[in-house]
């Protein structure tokens, strides 16, 4: 008995922290794909984030958060799809789908430090960078347009 305890600890440990990297990865080729300069990984007991030089594109950022969001998901699939093996096994993928699941739903909350609130922010940044054709300013736009056709 206690060397199933022993292989449920290293496994979970295993799982946590093999998670935590491919979630950074996931944040990291998402910011190469957005033309980000990927400088590293910073890792401390508690955490692993990525360290990036934006280039000048801040307004990326929500999709650098949703590159991590989909590596987790991509995991946690993984994860449910090997709880169809037989039973020490399962029990085992169980518990790394619930991690996965758990820190997917955690990210999701729409707080500032979590991806969620990043995501949040971008959007409604992108929404007020693109003020739309029923706008102050696009209809001033549109004045200084005619108004320059007619002289």
């Amino acid at each position: 008995m206690p060397g199933i305890f022993i292989v449920v600890v290293v496994w979970a440990i295993c799982v946590v922290a093999a998670s935590a990297l491919l979630h950074e990865v996931g944040h990291a080729w998402t910011a190469r794909a957005v033309g980000w300069k990927v400088v590293g990984l910073r890792c401390n007991w508690y955490r692993v984030a990525l360290v990036a030089d934006m280039n000048g594109k801040p307004e990326q950022t929500w999709k650098v958060a949703l590159g991590g969001l989909a590596a987790t998901g991509v995991l946690a699939i993984g994860f449910l799809a090997g709880t169809v093996l037989p039973e020490p096994l399962s029990a085992l993928f169980r518990l790394g789908f619930a991690f996965n699941a758990a820190v997917l739903l955690t990210n999701l909350i729409p707080v500032r430090s979590f991806d969620g609130g990043q995501i949040l922010v971008g959007l409604r940044g992108s929404r007020a960078c693109d003020p739309g054709p029923g706008s102050l300013d696009a209809n001033r736009a549109l004045r200084a347009r005619a108004s320059s056709i007619r002289r």
